[in-house]
């Protein structure tokens, strides 16, 4: 007969899977996600397992892989099934269906088709996930189990619990990870996404030491940029490790879902120049992993960006700059004429700029911009911040404290305002 494991979402069997995980599935967790604990068989899912009976003590070593819904919501977004693309994957193959349903009534068909046309004509979308939310909130399983036989029933609730031969309780999109992104959006964001493997391992289909999201993902890889990492390069070594450091203390369920070129392992120079070099090198490679280019908001990345603008670079690679900041907008600066507040928005800001306004505080002031050379293509003059070494060893040190718990200094909230639109900006990049 074999052994089944479910895809549970608040507690709903969303999606049922013999003898293995889904590799499609398994994206949405990470191997930190495992559980291995001791349960009580009652504390089985009772809309998979019915009411247990049996002995009340009995105990199970349960193996499962857990997250939250809201840390799942946002990694499927990270992967680009955003609710704009479930909405509109859903309305695009309801639109083909409705054409293929009138080619057959041009061809004459039975009448078997005229209910199903009319139907899906008047389905939509928001009626759609009005119904699946309803369903999710009871409880209510599709055939084989009678739940959708009940009379109250409105026609679209009966048309998700009825038999789907061609979508999977009835949603009409092409990737299983749509419908998962959907029920996300419909139940608390503190319940939780579990794929139990309890059954599979004491099948002995897998053992409880292995690594089983890994290696489900490992078979997808290199099929599909959607479920690898995301590889960031950046203008140097310092950018990748305070930005590594601020994804792992600020998003840690999206950690894993963005790597970063080794400059030190690689001995890769630094540079807005070079990284723009390397964006070509990644495009000519036919590097199919998606790739995101990622430049300081100063003038030399915005010359080094304009050697890449005559380029048809593929849709994989994405070149982004970090984004501009209303903190910025009137900021110290030394030129040869004195002191000014001006935006530096897109002529001296560097990752250094982003670190928080706490870092950048130095006996009450804020360590000013210092102007420097003139750059004749853009038209503007590249600023600099100053103490930059003194500004990242703070940051060093702000950084260690987030990952002891301690998110003050002297009292106060730190600033974290610049590193979360930095990657805000690039969660973004491929949506």
């Amino acid at each position: 007969m074999g052994t089944y494991t479910e895809l549970e979402i608040a507690g709903y069997p969303l999606w049922s899977t013999k003898s293995a995980v889904d590799p499609v599935v398994m994206t949405v967790f990470r191997e930190a996600d495992k559980r291995i604990v001791t349960r009580k068989l009652s504390e089985r899912n009772p809309l998979v397992w019915g009411q247990f009976e049996d002995d009340e003590d009995a105990v199970e070593t349960a193996v499962f892989y857990v997250c939250r819904v809201a840390h799942v919501r946002d990694r499927l977004d990270v992967m680009g099934f955003t609710m704009d693309r479930v909405r509109r994957e859903f309305e695009v193959i309801r639109n083909e269906d409705m054409e293929q349903y009138a080619s057959w009534a041009e061809e004459g068909s039975d009448d078997w088709s005229a209910g199903d046309m009319s139907f899906m004509a008047s389905l939509t979308f928001d009626s759609y996930a009005s119904a699946f939310r309803d369903i999710l909130k009871k409880g209510l399983r599709p055939l084989p189990f009678d739940d959708g036989m009940q009379s109250d029933l409105d026609e679209v609730t009966k048309y998700i619990l009825s038999q789907n031969d061609d979508y999977w309780l009835g949603f009409l999109g092409d990737d299983i990870r749509s419908l998962v992104r959907l029920a996300c959006e419909s139940v608390d964001e503190n319940a939780d996404v579990l794929q139990d493997i309890t059954d599979l391992v004491e099948g002995g289909y897998y053992s409880v030491d292995e690594s089983v999201c890994n290696k489900a993902i490992e078979s997808l890889t290199l099929s599909h940029p959607e479920n690898a990492s995301r590889i960031i390069l950046t203008e140097g070594s310092t950018d990748s490790e305070f930005l590594k450091g601020a994804l792992h203390l600020l998003y840690p369920h999206l950690a894993e879902y963005y790597s970063f070129l080794d400059f030190e392992g690689t001995r890769s120079r630094g540079g807005a120049g070079h990284l723009a070099s390397l964006v070509k090198a990644f495009a000519g490679a036919g590097i199919s992993d998606r790739v995101i280019a990622l430049f300081d908001n100063d003038t030399a990345a915005s010359e080094a960006i304009r050697a890449l603008e005559g380029l048809d670079l593929p849709s994989n690679i994405a070149v982004l700059k970090y984004p501009d900041l209303d903190f910025l907008r009137s900021y110290p600066t030394l030129g040869p004429e004195g002191g000014a507040d001006l935006d530096i928005n897109g002529s001296a800001a560097s990752l250094e700029l982003y670190l928080g306004s706490d870092v950048l505080l130095r006996d009450g002031l804020l360590s000013p911009v210092q102007w420097k050379g003139y750059s004749e293509a853009i038209g503007r003059y590249q600023g600099e911040v100053m103490h930059k070494g003194d500004l990242q060893e703070a940051y060093r040190r702000k950084l260690d404290r987030g990952i002891n718990g301690d998110f003050k200094r002297n009292g106060i909230d730190v600033d974290w305002s610049g590193m979360k639109a930095i990657w805000q900006h690039v969660f973004n990049a491929f949506r």
